[in-house]
């Protein structure tokens, strides 16, 4: 086919016809490359994410067999009362609770991650004798993080390791598929032993 055939084709299709073979190219081209390439991020982006939960199990998991393996070392603990006693006195006092607090958000830092803003909820435990002059005191920080997939992981891996931190939530999205950059919602659990009066 020369040229002065094919611009007679495109006369005869007119703008309306160029119109539709933009279009069927245009579809074309989404799904041959660009539906491949969203499947194949989707599914990287679930894969990241059962790694994690998978990590986040193993750890959960090495902290039970050492508990148990603590315990096997101390069976002089014999009854609740008395491991809640051991567990009571390894807790942190209320003068260090700035420190706690401020640990969480340095090792955000120090991981890369960017936190906006920090929401503060804290309360005594009610299920403890309101009778004993300290109670147990909740200190709940949820915080919007941001950062790559990796620096979060990390985060999180340090925060499991103190032993007077929960974390009650965790939340990732990828805006972006094509970005290593995620957001997540966190919520945290600091505790400590506090005077009641205070």
């Amino acid at each position: 086919m020369n040229s002065t055939a094919l611009i007679n084709i495109l006369k005869r299709l007119g703008w309306p016809g160029l119109l539709g073979l933009a279009l069927l190219g245009g579809a074309f081209w989404v799904e041959r490359q660009w539906v491949p390439q969203q499947q194949t991020q989707a599914e990287k982006i679930e894969s990241d994410a059962r790694r994690l939960r998978h990590d986040l199990q193993v750890k959960a998991e090495e902290a039970t067999r050492a508990h148990a393996s603590g315990a096997d070392q101390h069976p002089e603990l014999a009854s609740p009362k008395e491991a809640w006693a051991t567990l009571w006195l390894g807790l942190p006092d209320a003068g260090q609770r700035v420190e706690l607090q401020k640990g969480v958000l340095l090792a955000a830092r120090d991981a890369g991650l960017s936190i906006s803003a920090v929401q503060y909820n804290g309360q005594f435990e009610s299920w403890l004798d309101k009778s004993a002059s300290q109670g147990l005191w909740r200190q709940h920080m949820t915080m919007p993080v941001e950062g790559s997939y990796k620096a979060i992981k990390s985060w999180l891996d340090r925060l499991l390791a103190e032993p007077a931190l929960s974390i009650d939530t965790l939340d990732i999205q990828r805006s972006d598929v094509m970005s290593d950059r995620v957001k997540a919602q966190v919520a945290v659990s600091l505790w400590w032993r506090q005077e009641r009066g205070r």
